[in-house]
């Protein structure tokens, strides 16, 4: 039956929402790790390379090593940008959770009326994926707070 499948994809959709959110989790666990597993020993490196070449003449090719070091992980980060892939990671997490809710409410909705979920509620959450996946995800927010048509609007 027709009405099933379209429940199904609703449902299979939820859960891939489910496991993005999980995964944008750790990604943005990771670059948030990665930002201060560059930063921290740049930082410091630097604040010793600076006292070693002041203190005395002996040192300043060991002093010129550390501050080389520390460029590079300067560098490192600021090629990699670890805080952008964060907070791109962190807004791609909650617009999944968020499309993942509007799947459940669907087929919550849908099984309270005893109906199938509709075609226009299923294309609805998956142009809100593909904008996601797009990278859209700012102008998916925008686009729910001017006033789109939520799921439920989009049933009725």
């Amino acid at each position: 039956m027709a009405d099933d499948i379209v429940g199904n994809q609703v449902a299979d959709l939820q859960a891939e929402c489910a496991e993005q959110a999980r995964k944008n989790r750790f990604r943005r666990r990771f670059w948030r790790f990665a930002h201060a597993a560059l930063g921290l020993p740049a930082a410091v490196l630097a604040g010793i390379s600076g006292a070693t070449g002041l203190a005395s003449a002996d040192a300043r090719v060991p002093a010129a090593v550390l501050a080389l070091v520390s460029a590079g992980l300067s560098a490192a980060i600021a090629f990699l940008k670890p805080e952008v892939h964060q907070q791109a990671a962190h807004a791609r997490r909650r617009a999944y959770l968020a499309l993942e809710v509007e799947a459940r409410f669907a087929l919550t909705q849908a099984a309270s009326r005893g109906e199938a979920v509709s075609l226009c509620v299923y294309r609805s959450l998956l142009e809100r994926r593909r904008m996601i996946i797009a990278g859209q995800v700012d102008e998916l927010v925008q686009r729910i707070a001017v006033g789109s048509p939520t799921v439920a609007e989009a049933d009725e």
